[in-house]
């Protein structure tokens, strides 16, 4: 059916886009990235489906059921690498942002979060969902859950830990799930606080 995950491709990118910017529409986002052609291509290339997706790197999405042209809903999982216990750090070298976003913000909030990645699971083989964003008109329909379901059932069957770093207004879906909030809670922006969460190995 069109409103099962599927696997999203690089011809999604404009609508996964578009999803990004309706879903991260809060003033913190919107200074990270403002929502202009410059920064679109950006997104478009190197967050969501483009040139800057790595192969262990998995982009979902969700659509219409009445029209599977349009896409609601999208996620980016990160799954354990191949012969490595280590997921590979997407900003190990200096990322360069648009021209119209704020690089000091992208710097302090992306490394934050990937510094507390690091030092939290330590190598240690994981699932990772990097980003997950579902359109206003289509909230409350149960697309965040389908597509979290993904990578949990993935973890469970290969008996792996599940990281995340979530927004205040993410958290109680991650806790219905079995998530449990770490200490590291960071600040990037005034009025908005990022919390890492990991869901233990679960048992068989």
């Amino acid at each position: 059916m069109a409103s099962d995950v599927q696997f999203a491709q690089s011809a999604d990118a404009p609508k996964l886009a578009e999803v990004f910017f309706a879903a991260f529409s809060d003033r913190f986002n919107r200074t990270m990235f403002p929502d202009n052609p410059e920064v679109r291509v950006w997104m478009e290339k190197n967050l969501l489906c483009g040139e800057g997706i790595a192969e262990n790197q998995i982009m979902l999405k969700v659509t219409d059921p009445s029209n599977p042209d349009v896409v609601t809903a999208f996620a980016k999982w990160i799954r354990p690498s191949s012969g490595s216990s280590a997921d590979p750090d997407r900003h190990e070298e200096p990322a360069v942002w648009p021209e119209s976003s704020d690089g000091e913000l992208c710097d302090r909030f992306f490394g934050t979060m990937d510094g507390h990645h690091k030092d939290v699971m330590e190598g240690r083989p994981h699932y990772y969902l990097e980003l997950l964003g579902v359109h206003p008109s289509y909230q409350g329909r149960g697309l965040a859950s389908k597509l979290l379901r993904w990578g949990l059932t993935h973890a469970d069957e290969e008996g792996v830990e599940v990281y995340l770093s979530s927004s205040p207004d993410g958290r109680p879906l991650y806790e219905r799930y079995g998530f449990q909030v770490l200490d590291g809670r960071f600040s990037p922006f005034p009025g908005y606080e990022q919390v890492n969460m990991i869901r233990p190995v679960q048992q068989k």
